[in-house]
């Protein structure tokens, strides 16, 4: 037997062996940071029509509690400048809950589907992570409590204790998801008037009302603003990863 030829054969063989592994691990190696670019890129589309959500939805709680709080200084101070029949006209809006941010998540999912460990900085996968299953958690939790607040007491309350003398008046509203516009068939808000408006202005029950229905709007406004401010860094993030 030719050892020397034996040993050439042999290490070819092993080098090839060694080689083809070699290969296989570059291509695979690229095959996973192409899926997780890919997937990152589309988690930043995903990020950008959710932050387009939450500042609809900051401006329309914001709107809401602005009416909130001119009822409310109505009722404090009902010889005031602001006279409460007028303020009152608007009383609907303290009870309306249909502004909710609607994530899109599906990329998010999927990546959790594959492993986060998809994303191999530790830092981003970790803001990816509280974004996702933090802060739109507690946005959602604060909406929910608004709502139930405002279907169980705000609108029943309402509707015990003012006349809604206008006609329904269907009109059209803009709704906006995420960068989308559409219009969507409305009816707009009429004046609303106080049964008795010296009993209400001393009624203890619409004192809560008033005091529930702008801490727990409130809440939901922080809670958007603060998820504002992660997504924002969250799609920083991601811009300096993608570079």
């Amino acid at each position: 037997m030719n050892l020397p030829r034996l040993a050439i054969e042999s290490f070819l063989l092993f080098s090839g062996i060694f080689l083809a592994l070699l290969l296989e691990g570059y291509i695979e190696d690229n095959q996973i940071r192409e899926r997780q670019e890919r997937l990152i890129g589309e988690l930043f589309l995903d990020l950008e029509e959710t932050i387009s959500d939450i500042n609809n939805d900051i401006s329309n709680n914001g709107e809401f509690l602005r009416q909130t709080e001119i009822v409310i200084d109505a009722v404090n101070n009902p010889t005031g400048r602001i006279d409460p029949e007028n303020a009152f006209e608007a009383i609907q809006q303290v009870c309306k809950s249909y502004a909710f941010v609607v994530p899109k998540v599906s990329t998010f999912e999927s990546i959790k589907s594959l492993g986060l460990d998809l994303v191999d900085d530790d830092l981003l996968r970790t803001e990816i992570t509280d974004f996702y299953e933090l802060s739109l958690f507690r946005i959602s939790t604060a909406e929910a409590r608004f709502y139930d607040f405002s279907m169980q007491e705000c609108w029943p309350y309402v509707s015990e204790n003012f006349a809604w003398s206008d006609p329904l008046e269907k009109t059209t509203r803009q709704v906006n998801f995420g960068a989308e516009s559409t219009q969507m068939d409305w009816l707009s808000d009429a004046r609303v008037k106080a049964a008795d408006l010296d009993e209400l202005l001393q009624d203890s029950s619409f004192k809560f009302i008033l005091h529930e229905a702008f801490i727990r709007r409130s809440f939901q406004l922080l809670h958007y603003e603060r998820g504002l401010v992660n997504a924002e860094a969250l799609k920083n993030r991601l811009t300096d990863y993608l570079r």
